[in-house]
């Protein structure tokens, strides 16, 4: 059994990143031998990063921080969610991702699905060198979505286009995480 993490990675009242993740994880159970469940970086409630050791030598002593840290530690591989703000990924993610020691990204599977009105391309690239950096398996395959065309009501829209790139994505998180 392989379980994944769908990674929600912002915070804003008014987010579709929920509903993506759902979508991911709605797609992934549909997969024998996968567990995949939502881990919302908003539910940790993180204080900005500002720990005195840093977590590759320590577990962050703050609890939030140590919670986030064993959460994505628990699971066989991840998928980011992210928007695009700003031309990177949101704060939010960064300041959750600084919190994190190298095992719980670190040679396992990793994903990232993309999403803003410019389908969220650099926000896509910068968290795939960040996590890279950190030692994660970031798979080749991507999803990039349209605040502008792949949603509707604040859901997307399941296009066989987008779920056979959400497939290409599981079937590579899910080969790099066994």
């Amino acid at each position: 059994m392989t379980r994944l993490a769908v990674v929600v990675g912002s915070v804003r009242p008014n987010r579709v990143g929920g509903s993506i993740a759902q979508w991911v994880v709605d797609q992934a159970n549909k997969i024998e031998g996968v567990e995949a469940e939502i881990v919302d970086i908003a539910s940790f409630n993180l204080p900005l990063f500002a720990e005195e050791i840093p977590p590759r030598m320590a577990v962050p002593s703050d609890p939030a921080g140590a919670a986030f840290d064993e959460a994505l530690k628990s699971f066989d591989a991840l998928i980011f969610v992210t928007p695009e703000y700003n031309f990177s990924i949101p704060g939010a993610l960064k300041n959750a991702i600084d919190f994190l020691q190298p095992g719980a990204v670190a040679n396992k599977g990793v994903g990232v699905v993309g999403y803003s009105y410019s389908v969220g391309i650099r926000a896509v690239s910068h968290l795939q060198q960040i996590l890279q950096g950190m030692g994660a398996t970031v798979v080749a395959s991507n999803v990039f979505l349209s605040l502008n065309t792949d949603f509707a009501d604040g859901a997307v829209i399941d296009s066989d286009p987008k779920v056979t790139a959400l497939n290409g994505v599981l079937d590579e998180v899910i080969a790099a995480g066994a």
